[in-house]
């Protein structure tokens, strides 16, 4: 049985899996510090391997390497962004620096299917990746997410406002707190929606993130929700080249 990780900026998603995929999964919020929530972690039975792909820097690898090896009795395998991936070839002209989890979304759809898609991962930031036909990853834009806007917004502004934090409808607001609000939804909609043109009505269009719920009903596009996507192509990678 694999452990596999996925540590992005607020948020640890986990999962066990065998050859045939993904058998349970869950989320933790970890506030920064995601060696300290492991402890959380709903298993019993140590994993024969773990799996780990994160965005939270160098400085905190040491530390999440020493909590999984107390936990668990594993030492654990990070993954890193590569010039290609079984026919898929990055864009980036230095490849390391391609955030792991877009890479490893990338890995996810191109193992499912050899053909075009865009991706969408609706987090902290909104990041978003076109690969064509022929497996070559046209590049991408990262952009901030839901909340980071509306923070962005309230930080360098004097609005006056009250609590933030009621629905999203994709329309008009009618008081600041719903205009900061729709103004982050509709610019995260209009970033996916152009990205997802990019490629054509023949591409592939997939989302993920914690945000990709409340976002996906107001796209123009129709676009799969997977939530588990970073995992899967954690698990594709982890079964080797």
């Amino acid at each position: 049985m694999k452990l596999l990780l996925d540590i992005g900026n607020s948020r640890l998603k986990w999962a066990l899996a065998d050859p045939s995929g993904l058998i349970h999964s869950g989320a933790l919020v970890h506030d920064g510090n995601p060696a300290a929530v492991l402890a959380a972690l709903a298993i019993e039975t140590p994993p024969s391997q773990i799996w780990v792909a994160h965005v939270t820097g160098p400085e905190l690898e040491a530390a999440l390497s020493s909590a999984l090896q107390r936990r668990f009795g594993c030492s654990p395998q990070f993954a890193r962004s590569a010039p290609m991936w079984r026919g898929l070839r990055n864009a980036y002209a230095e490849p390391h620096r391609l955030g792991i989890d877009r890479w490893l979304a990338m890995i996810a759809a191109w193992a499912e299917s050899p053909s075009a898609v865009c991706i969408a991962d609706a987090g902290t930031a909104l990041t978003i990746d076109c690969v064509d036909t022929q497996g070559q990853h046209l590049g991408g834009v990262i952009c901030a997410g839901l909340l980071t806007q509306q923070r962005a917004t309230l930080g360098h502004t004097r609005f006056e406002t009250r609590q933030l934090g009621a629905d999203y409808h994709a329309r008009l607001g009618r008081d600041t707190e719903a205009c900061v609000r729709e103004g982050a939804m509709l610019a995260c909609l209009g970033a996916i929606d152009r990205g997802g043109a990019v490629l054509g009505v023949q591409a592939r269009c997939l989302i993920t993130g914690g945000d990709a719920q409340i976002l996906r009903p107001h796209l123009q596009q129709s676009w799969s929700h997977r939530p588990n996507l970073v995992l899967e192509g954690l698990l594709a990678l982890s079964l080797g080249d």
